[in-house]
């Protein structure tokens, strides 16, 4: 049977790509012969599916609240420099397959002093895939393909991905506000991984070893110790072929 391709997001800006390629992507998440998860962190507790949060440092936590508004998961990086919490899901998927993750976040009303990291790493229980964004980053991960905000280096957001190892970075793809709702996806297709931020494609040229396993991955640090920042996880999915 010739494989399934794996879907290009399904709402924001990337709308204006109309045509049946486009409605067969918002038809995906029904088909028999895609996986999806989703969740919107709705009800009175989180999933037994995932696996344990990785946290570390005063007062890091992964937290859900029953009766958030809209529903979302709390991401608190603690009080202690460098401190951390982290979620993943699984390492269920891989490029060679073919991998979608899309994810709701909301900032902080106050973003100095702290990291962020959202999409696919080779990992569920690392002290962040990334080490530290720069114009040459560091990184914790192998292989891995997320975006980042790091006061440590900047304000603004970039694209970083990783094959064996070798890092690759795209910076300053937008400057980070406070209080602010992103949708943002990655889709890995082999070893071509593609980044999404609010519908339009940003940092082009990013690869990853596509027969690596990989999870959907969000992350906050702190980057002082006196200020403890919480990013707020609304929503993520993840589809890939079932076979």
């Amino acid at each position: 049977m010739p494989n399934l391709a794996v879907p290009y997001p399904s709402g924001g800006k990337i709308a204006k790509l109309t045509g049946s390629g486009y409605h067969r992507d918002l038809l995906v998440g029904g088909s028999f012969d895609y996986d999806v998860f989703e969740d919107k962190f709705w009800g009175d507790a989180l999933l037994d599916e995932y696996p344990a949060a990785k946290t570390n440092g005063t007062s890091a936590a992964v937290t859900f609240t029953e009766h958030n508004s809209n529903g979302y998961l709390d991401l608190v990086s603690g009080t202690t420099d460098n401190g951390y919490a982290g979620q993943g899901l699984g390492l269920q998927f891989n490029g060679d397959r073919g991998v979608l993750v899309e994810f709701i976040i909301k900032t902080p009303a106050a973003d100095s002093t702290m990291k962020w990291e959202i999409g696919l790493s080779d990992a569920d229980d690392d002290a962040g895939a990334v080490n530290q964004k720069a114009a040459t980053t560091t990184a914790t991960a192998t292989d891995f393909a997320v975006f980042c905000y790091d006061t440590d280096d900047d304000d603004n957001i970039a694209t970083i991905s990783a094959n064996g190892g070798t890092v690759t970075t795209t910076q300053d793809i937008v400057a980070a506000a406070v209080s602010t709702t992103y949708r943002l996806a990655v889709r890995v297709n082999g070893d071509t991984v593609t980044f999404w931020l609010n519908g339009e494609p940003v940092g082009a040229g990013h690869t990853i070893e596509g027969g690596n396993d990989l999870t959907p991955w969000a992350f906050v640090q702190a980057r002082a110790g006196a200020a403890s920042r919480t990013l707020q996880l609304h929503k993520w999915r993840v589809t890939q072929p079932a076979w």
